[in-house]
């Protein structure tokens, strides 16, 4: 072969050996992305159980799970390194904002606050060799995402909430949401996120049924506080009398 042609072949091999790397590494990220997606889905699945099983239960599964997601973050994380990080972020960034989604609800149903981005980086932190090292990088796409998503989940849980008869709770919730559609629309208003506002009609259909909720709530308790008890004693009396002359 001349030597020409062999240069030719050689930097087309070259340019081969690239391109399998890059699309190697490329699915090992859109990998590691999917199970962190599922593992993040299945921290939601155990928070929303709270109406059923005992906080401490809970939160320890929780906590469980998160340690699981952080092993995934820390593979996920040498695929990222230096440039890849931006590379790399559109195949990552379905796992981070459901990630975000999840530690979001386990903060709401903690402390009744808002995650703010800095805690979401403090939770994907870890210490090496005396210093803090992130394990991914989070936008502020990805954390508005995330957070987006959140309604959902608080409206699911504001469900659980009333059929345990937990005005507090439905209370909470509203007060949350509230918050989070004022916070959206004030981002939104000074910058143009499309797939945000995409979300935003699933944030006014959520707020909207909580509103709902706990008007009917409310409403309810005050009849039943206007009813005299006597009069509800009297009939309760009249009904077994009748029952029992039949």
């Amino acid at each position: 072969m001349e030597p020409r042609k062999q240069q030719v072949m050689k930097t087309f091999l070259a340019y081969r050996n690239t391109l399998d790397a890059h699309y190697d590494q490329r699915e090992r990220v859109i990998k590691c992305s999917r199970d962190i997606t599922a593992l993040s889905k299945k921290m939601v699945f155990s928070l929303l159980r709270i109406t059923q099983d005992s906080p401490e239960k809970v939160f320890k599964d929780v906590e469980f799970k998160h340690n699981q997601v952080l092993e995934l973050f820390s593979k996920m994380s040498k695929e990222m390194q230096g440039s890849n990080a931006m590379k790399y972020n559109r195949q990552a960034t379905p796992g981070i904002q459901e990630y975000i989604e999840a530690v979001g609800l386990w903060r709401f149903l903690q402390h009744n606050e808002l995650i703010t981005k800095k805690q979401v980086l403090e939770s994907l932190t870890i210490e090496s060799d005396g210093k803090a090292t992130p394990l991914v990088s989070v936008t502020d796409e990805d954390y508005l995402l995330g957070i987006s998503d959140l309604p959902g989940e608080v409206n699911r849980y504001c469900i659980n909430s009333i059929g345990k008869g937990d005005r507090d709770a439905v209370s909470k919730c509203l007060a949350f949401l509230q918050m989070l559609k004022e916070g959206v629309s004030l981002v939104l208003s000074v910058r143009k996120y499309n797939n945000l506002e995409k979300k935003v009609p699933v944030l006014n259909s959520s707020l909207e049924k909580i509103e709902k909720a706990f008007y009917s709530m409310t409403i309810r308790e005050c009849e039943m506080k206007s009813i005299d008890p006597a009069i509800i004693n009297t009939s309760g009396i009249a009904v077994e009398c009748n029952m029992d002359t039949s």
